[in-house]
């Protein structure tokens, strides 16, 4: 059987990641402004930023994807919420049931037992759920964690880049650095996310 959860700080850790993950998806839309931004300098700047081009977009694509990402994980927080309210509610029914099993004649205990199996297994069943759905909202944070490292060498290119843009450098410069800026804004509050996972 799997370790049993602490339904109340899995809910409370469950409320901090939905709240860590909002606040990112709204800095992922700002990223996704500073990246379309980044491609409107790259346009006017022409041939002397060309290498910038597919630069921008990737930004753009990057905080696109950590926007359905923040989705994604804000819907799977909510649902580990609900296990963990449903789970408390399943192991309180059990220890009732143990209670009445000990109070009742042993000839009249078919039923509570019956109903102690089944509750048993909707536990079990739960836990795994749970379990697995954990292990998907893990994932999906580690994959926004990559997503903003990926970011952070692209800003790099992007200042080396922006060097050879005349004068359009400075700008460039400004938006590669407001853009690894967000991204690491958004690493923060994925980083908060994962230790309310792991408490």
């Amino acid at each position: 059987m799997t370790q049993r959860v602490d339904h109340t700080q899995l809910t409370v850790a469950a409320a901090h990641v939905a709240a860590e993950l909002h606040h990112a998806e709204q800095i992922a839309g700002r990223l996704t402004l500073s990246a379309k931004n980044a491609a409107a300098i790259v346009l006017r700047a022409g041939s002397q930023a060309a290498g910038l081009s597919v630069i921008s977009h990737f930004y753009d694509e990057l905080a696109t994807e950590t926007i359905k990402l923040s989705q994604t994980i804000h819907q799977r927080a909510v649902e580990l919420s609900t296990i963990a309210v449903a789970e408390w509610r399943t192991s309180a029914a059990l220890t009732r049931l143990g209670i009445a099993h000990a109070k009742t004649d042993p000839e009249h205990r078919a039923t509570i037992d019956r109903l102690t199996a089944n509750s048993r297994e909707e536990l079990e069943q739960t836990e795994h759920r749970f379990q697995h759905l954990l292990m998907a909202l893990q994932n999906n944070l580690d994959t926004i964690q990559q997503h903003m490292r990926a970011v952070d060498v692209i800003a790099v290119t992007s200042r080396l880049e922006a060097q050879h843009a005349g004068d359009f450098r400075d700008g460039l410069i400004q938006m590669a650095n407001l853009i690894q800026k967000q991204a690491n804004d958004i690493k923060g509050h994925v980083s908060r996310s994962l230790r309310w996972l792991s408490q």
